[in-house]
């Protein structure tokens, strides 16, 4: 299966990622749309980020409505702000310097 994250292709894996948010939310609000050809899941959250999923047979498709890096090793995909400074390490493990 083809996985991309705010269109570039990513690793597979299984179990999935965990999503690091660098500014934290209260409230968030989610909403999923099943289809035939697959389904859409709409999350909003109230820092303002938005992620939007689509699962189909072929690939898992996500947009983030902001900056993402992906720290391999943890399985974690941490979601920026304008002003995040982020170091990624050789091994694919990213440290947040903020």
């Amino acid at each position: 299966m083809k996985v991309f994250l705010n269109g570039k292709e990513i690793e597979f894996t299984e179990g999935g990622y965990e999503y690091v948010f660098l500014k934290p939310y209260q409230r968030h609000n989610k909403e999923t749309v099943k289809k035939d050809s697959g389904e859409l899941t709409i999350q909003m959250y109230d820092n303002g980020v938005q992620i939007r999923t689509l699962v189909t047979k072929e690939e898992v498709a996500t947009l983030v409505n902001r900056d993402v890096v992906i720290d391999r090793p943890n399985k974690k995909i941490y979601i920026l702000e304008s002003n995040s400074k982020v170091r990624q390490n050789e091994d694919g493990s990213v440290e947040i310097l903020d």
